[in-house]
Formats: C-alpha cells, sequence, structure tokens
C-alpha cells in the first residue's frame, strides 16, 4: 500500500516525509541527498539503545511492549535469546504500520537489492514477537559485512505475537491499534532531544544522529564493551574519559546547563529528570563505568 492510504498513528506525526510520504523513520540515516531507506544506520541504533526509543517512531517505549521481527528474507531468529536482533524494536502500532506501507515487509514476493543480500526473497510468512524487556544491547560481527561490527538487541518476556503473509490480514488489528492509541508524554528535555533526533539534517547537512550519538556516548554507551568497534563509532573515542562526567549527579547539574552542544544539555537534563531510574541496558553500560577506575587525566576536563 501507499503511505497515503494508510492512517498515520498520532506517535508519528513528527516525522517529516520524503517526496513519496513514506515517514523517514528514525533508524535510517539522513543527509544532503536525503534520506536512506536502504541502510540502518549504528549511530541511530545506538541513540535508539541508550534513550530507548522505538526505531520507527524514534518515541519512548515506556510500558509497552517492544517487537520484533522474528523471521525475515530467508532468515529464521528462533534463537534470538542467544544471538540477538540487527535491528532495534519498535511499538506494536508501529510495527504494524511498517508492515502496509514498507515495499520489503508489506509484499511477500519482495526482494533485496543491497550488495551482500542481493536477490534474497522475503519469508512467505513474517512472524513478528512482542518482548516485555530490552536486556541487553551487544556488539557483534556483522553476519553479512565481513570486518564490520554491529549492535545487536536481547530482549526477555516474549508475551505476544502475530503472523501475516500480506498486510491486508492486519486490517482488523490495526484498526484495534489505532482506536486504543495512547498519545506518548514526554519531559521537555526528552521532547526537544527526540526533536533533534528526528530532524532531517542541521546547518551543515550532516545527519543530527551523529550528535545525538554523541551524547548517548557521554550517557553511558562509551562503557559498553567493544562499542568502537561498531561501524561509524570509532570517532567516538575520545567520549570514555568525559563520560564518567556524567555519572555524577552534581556534574550533571553543571552539564545541563554548560555543556556547549545542545544534544549533550539535554541529555544532561534528561539524566537528571529521570534520577537513575534510566532504561535497563544503560542502567548496565554506567554501572561499569562507575565500578572503573577513574583516570586522573579525566578530571576536570570539559567536552567540546
Amino acid at each position: 500500500m501507499k503511505p497515503g492510504e494508510v492512517q498515520l498513528p498520532r506517535r508519528m506525526a513528527h516525522l517529516t516525509r520524503d517526496e513519496r510520504g513514506y515517514p523517514m523513520i528514525a533508524t535510517v540515516g539522513r543527509g544532503p541527498k536525503g534520506v536512506d531507506f536502504g541502510a540502518i544506520n549504528e549511530r541511530r541504533k545506538l541513540a535508539l539503545a541508550v534513550f530507548d526509543w522505538c526505531a520507527v517512531c524514534g518515541m519512548p517505549f515506556g510500558d509497552e511492549l517492544r517487537w520484533q521481527v522474528l523471521s525475515f528474507f530467508g532468515e529464521e531468529f528462533d534463537r534470538h535469546d542467544e544471538m540477538g536482533f540487527g535491528e532495534a524494536p519498535v511499538h506494536e502500532i508501529c510495527a504494524v504500520y511498517a508492515a502496509h506501507v514498507c515495499p520489503h515487509l508489506s509484499s511477500p514476493n519482495a526482494r533485496l537489492g543491497d550488495e551482500h543480500r542481493a536477490g534474497q526473497r522475503r519469508e512467505q510468512t513474517i512472524r513478528v514477537g512482542g518482548f516485555r524487556r530490552t536486556t541487553r544491547v551487544d556488539v557483534h560481527p556483522s553476519p553479512i559485512q565481513p570486518g564490520v561490527s554491529t549492535l545487536t538487541f536481547g530482549h526477555a518476556d516474549e508475551v505476544d505475537h502475530f503472523a501475516y503473509a500480506r498486510p491486508e490480514e492486519l486490517g482488523a488489528r490495526y484498526h484495534q491499534l489505532l482506536r486504543n492509541e495512547q498519545d506518548i508524554v514526554v519531559k521537555p528535555s526528552e521532547a526537544k532531544l527526540i526533536a533533534l533526533f528526528n530532524s532531517v539534517a542541521d546547518e551543515n547537512n550532516e545527519d543530527p544522529a551523529g550528535v545525538v550519538a554523541g551524547a548517548a556516548m557521554y550517557a553511558g554507551a562509551a562503557y559498553a564493551p567493544g562499542i568502537l568497534s561498531v561501524q561509524g563509532l570509532s570517532e567516538y573515542a575520545g567520549h570514555a574519559d568525559n563520560a564518567r562526567l556524567f555519572l555524577d549527579r552534581e556534574s550533571l547539574r553543571s552539564w545541563a546547563i554548560e555543556a556547549p552542544d545542545p544534544s549533550t544539555r539535554l541529555m544532561a537534563r534528561w539524566l537528571i529528570a529521570r534520577n537513575d531510574n534510566v532504561p535497563e541496558v544503560l542502567a548496565g553500560w554506567r554501572k561499569i563505568g562507575r565500578t572503573s577506575p577513574l583516570p586522573s587525566k579525566s578530571r576536570g576536563r570539559r567536552t567540546r
């Protein structure tokens, strides 16, 4: 189906649309040439992991389930507890919307066209599972790109699922989801961070995910084992020491006012507002930071 033929969930109303009407979902990169729907952006996945946002609408999960495709282009994810998922999770309503409009998810005859999986056909039946918790985000070698590492998401407590071959089979489910949709309310600091992350490009025509991913590194992702080996994240090598300054609540108050870039200020305010009640994955990374020694060279250093 074309995007104009499918009602948009309210939580996706803030997303910019391309010239065809497709919403620019949170997980795909964008720049001076527009949005690249054909590639998953690892910097964006990192921000989604840290702030616990949906990979389609870019809004928080809160108490909603995290949905993942369990079968796709010839790949079965029955071992997902072991291996994790290569894509970030989504809200159920966002998953069903995507099943209607995404060319790959909506058509049983869809084929991939990228250089690594050209011609690979979509499974006839797509299975999608809903989980209560995201428990880990790990670094793994890419199964399709030698020498490249990517982020994988692991979940616990699968409590719901659905399957479909064609989007028409999900019509009743989608109608019910739209009727029951609840507005997602976020604090001002997070709302501004979400708006920045989901914007099209900055004044230099660069993907705003870069600065938000940098803020995510400061928030605690810098402590994730192997994080700098992930595609596109090696440029954040200098963030590890400075990330320690965001573990202290008194320092956070200072950064919330004085940090030189808006994404870092907003991240600091987000951490203060959460009062240490941060997403499970980020809490684990911040725990690593608190239990490792603080190099003397990082004391008193300011971010740039």
